[in-house]
């Protein structure tokens, strides 16, 4: 039942709508994973598993490679380098994922700038809500540009969760 009242000459009403028994909020969760931290990594896992078991939701991980082909790096960096560095990445993820995840977990690694991956990512994965870690101790990164997590929530088209203070 709506509640309704009166404060000055502004009129109020309020509305609680419960979330419908059996209509998960989230069916497709992303995770974007930072490889070179994999404790803190680890535990946005951890908290994005929590809320993938209280929908049923699916998780899926995704890690960005830096983009080797703006042409003065692909200039300097050898084809068989860019071949060692993706194995090595692919490698870093099965190893994470063997050890930290469960077995309905997925993952995929991409190439490029990491925000714009991340959504490319959980548009084509067809994500509901991304759960990303906002790391405040980068802020010297900031002064000169908005961080990933702050990129990722302005521009992805589903909902997104920034979390913080995580500590291993």
């Amino acid at each position: 039942m709506p509640a309704t009242g009166t404060r000055g000459n502004d009129r109020w009403r309020v509305e609680i709508h419960p979330i419908m028994e059996g209509e998960p909020m989230f069916k497709k969760i992303l995770v974007p994973v930072e490889l070179d931290y994999p404790k803190t990594a680890a535990l946005v896992y951890q908290r994005a598993a929590d809320h993938a078991r209280l929908s049923g939701a699916e998780i899926h991980l995704v890690t960005v490679m830096p983009g080797f082909s703006m042409p003065i790096v692909a200039s300097v960096v050898p084809d068989d380098v860019v071949r060692e560095a993706e194995k090595h990445v692919k490698t870093l993820m099965e190893d994470f994922v063997a050890e930290n995840c469960d077995d309905t977990v997925t993952y995929k690694i991409r190439t490029g700038k990491n925000w714009e991956e991340i959504i490319k990512e959980a548009e084509r994965w067809g994500a509901d809500l991304i759960i990303v870690y906002h790391n405040h101790r980068r802020e010297i990164n900031e002064v000169f540009s908005r961080s990933c997590s702050q990129r990722v929530a302005d521009h992805a088209k589903c909902s997104v969760l920034r979390l913080r203070n995580i500590r291993p």
